[in-house]
């Protein structure tokens, strides 16, 4: 599915490209498959509503992410979490990981 979505200020994306979504301040910063980013004045809130169709999951307060380009996870015990150096590594709160689970095995 090639859709677009609103960013703000004019700015439109397809969300194909879009690897993730992070929330600073009241802003949004957008991750594209390209390794560009976007500052966005739009809060995080208000785009998660918008790809709300799209294949996206909110796995903590400041993080959305696009699941196609999900390519593995690890699940550590809570209390436990581990020196997170790579970029590519996500924190997946506790309220939120089951939902999680749920969502990436469907």
């Amino acid at each position: 599915m090639k859709t677009t979505i609103h960013l703000g200020a004019r700015t439109s994306a397809a969300t194909h490209e879009i690897v993730k979504l992070e929330a600073q301040d009241n802003y949004t910063l957008v991750h594209f498959i390209d390794g560009t980013k976007l500052l966005s004045s739009t809060t995080l809130g208000i785009l998660e509503e918008r790809l709300s169709d799209c294949r996206f999951f909110r796995v903590n307060r400041s993080t959305v992410i696009n699941l196609q380009y999900l390519r593995q996870f690890n699940i550590h015990p809570y209390g436990h979490r581990q020196n997170t150096k790579s970029t590519h590594d996500i924190i997946i709160s506790r309220r939120r990981a089951a939902a999680f689970q749920a969502c990436v095995k469907a």
